[in-house]
């Protein structure tokens, strides 16, 4: 198979936002079954596109690479095909061969509920940011890819509708700052019925656990309500949109982290 195939198969996974990982011969001795260069593409579900030499090194680097696209980390691996009984190769190919399994992981999507004032300072800083980001307002004017340049998606619609227009998934995170009570609870019961890894809303404390209340009286599980970022971002006095901003980003980015090496 081409490697021009597998990188556009690649692209194509990226584009729907699904993670993959790239395997690449990157040293060889002796006499291999693929030589330096050759690439095998490898889904978090352990289908494959191309192929390193099959049997047991391939089975093994399968492995090794759907755990790589889980803990984000690259990893580099060196077989010894000589050793003919050996039971974690059983090749007899007589040489040696070092892989690189490179995960490639899509910036995570980010669902920002409200374009005011707090939405658009979140944006402009995630923006900056490994993110792709959805923002969703009800009002047209504050619902503009416009006032969004950055944004993957901008999407003007009912915040108890919304959800049924956007894909949210394992890797997804949901930011609830909308203008008003009833728009930041429906926004949260939507999202709760989410797979989102992280959910958080802007708010004091009293309104925090009101909603927290309510949604377990509802019958939301504990254990996900508790999973809740609220108030949102890191404990740092912010204020202004802008430093609220700063708190909520630096909360993402220490969640993301701790993901990766959980």
């Amino acid at each position: 198979m081409r490697i021009s195939e597998i990188l556009k198969e690649l692209n194509q996974l990226m584009e729907k936002g699904d993670s993959a990982a790239l395997a690449t011969i990157i040293a060889g001795e002796g006499s291999t079954p693929r030589k330096i260069g050759a690439k095998m593409l490898i889904r978090p579900d352990g289908s494959t596109m191309g192929t390193i030499g099959g049997g047991i090194v391939e089975a093994q680097v399968i492995k090794r690479a759907v755990a790589s696209i889980k803990n984000r980390c690259l990893e580099v691996a060196s077989y010894n095909l000589r050793a003919i009984n050996d039971p974690d190769t059983d090749m007899r190919c007589g040489g040696s061969m070092t892989v690189m399994i490179e995960p490639v992981i899509p910036p995570d999507p980010v669902f920002i509920f409200g374009g005011g004032h707090v939405g658009f300072a979140i944006y402009n800083i995630l923006s900056t940011l490994d993110f792709n980001i959805t923002i969703v307002d009800d009002r047209k004017l504050y619902a503009a890819s416009k006032r969004f340049p950055l944004a993957k998606k901008v999407l003007c619609a009912p915040f108890d509708k919304a959800f049924e227009k956007i894909a949210i998934n394992e890797q997804s995170y949901i930011i609830i700052c909308t203008r008003a009570h009833k728009n930041d609870e429906d926004c949260l019961r939507q999202a709760f019925k989410t797979p989102a890894c992280y959910i958080g809303m802007l708010g004091s404390r009293t309104k925090v656990a009101a909603f927290k209340k309510i949604l377990q009286e509802d019958g939301v599980p504990k254990r996900r309500i508790n999973q809740l970022h609220s108030p949102i971002g890191l404990s740092i006095g912010a204020v202004t949109p802008e430093e609220i901003a700063v708190s909520v980003a630096a909360e993402l980015i220490q969640f993301r982290a701790n993901r990766s090496h959980a």
